[in-house]
């Protein structure tokens, strides 16, 4: 619906002119395409479209248990905090690129970090532990767990960053 508002106005630029009333609509509000609500819902739109990229990459065997993980995170972090981003889509992304360079992998144990970003995890029956912190920047933090074969009580811890594209070949 549109305001009327009655505002003196003088139509010609004439010194001692009366002034007439004339009928003019408010300047509509201005809205800012940027703000928060609607990054949140551009954010969450890209999580969606990653997720369902990750379902649908025929070179990951496990892309459908994968893609059901990362739903029922995004649904419990959501849940847990309505206002948040539910999984970070730098994060995602990092973890999309990463499932793309190395589609030979056994299926990871995911989480989410207190931050919202991907945390995964491998595991083998020789107590070795690979895991992964998948950071919204390009970074990973990376952490191995491996027995010591020397010292059968103690084990290897090894950590470090680095990025998605050189982790494998880092590690």
């Amino acid at each position: 619906p549109v305001t009327w508002h009655k505002y003196p106005f003088c139509n010609t630029p004439a010194a001692n002119k009366e002034s007439f009333v004339v009928f003019i609509t408010e300047w509509p509000e201005k809205t800012d395409p940027f703000t928060q609500e609607n990054l949140l819902y551009s954010e969450d739109e890209q999580v969606q479209e990653l997720i369902f990229r990750i379902k649908t990459y025929l070179f990951i065997p496990y892309r459908e248990s994968l893609a059901n993980r990362l739903v029922t995170l995004l649904h419990d972090a959501k849940e847990e905090d309505t206002i948040s981003v539910g999984i970070v889509v730098g994060s995602l992304r990092n973890f999309y690129n990463f499932l793309q360079l190395h589609t030979n992998l056994k299926c990871p144990t995911i989480s989410l970090s207190p931050e919202y970003n991907i945390y995964v995890s491998w595991r083998d029956d020789q107590n070795r532990v690979f895991s992964v912190h998948f950071l919204p920047n390009g970074d990973v933090r990376f952490v191995i767990f491996k027995p010591n074969n020397r010292h059968p009580e103690r084990k290897i811890r090894i950590s470090g960053i680095a990025t998605t594209d050189i982790l494998k070949e880092t590690v």
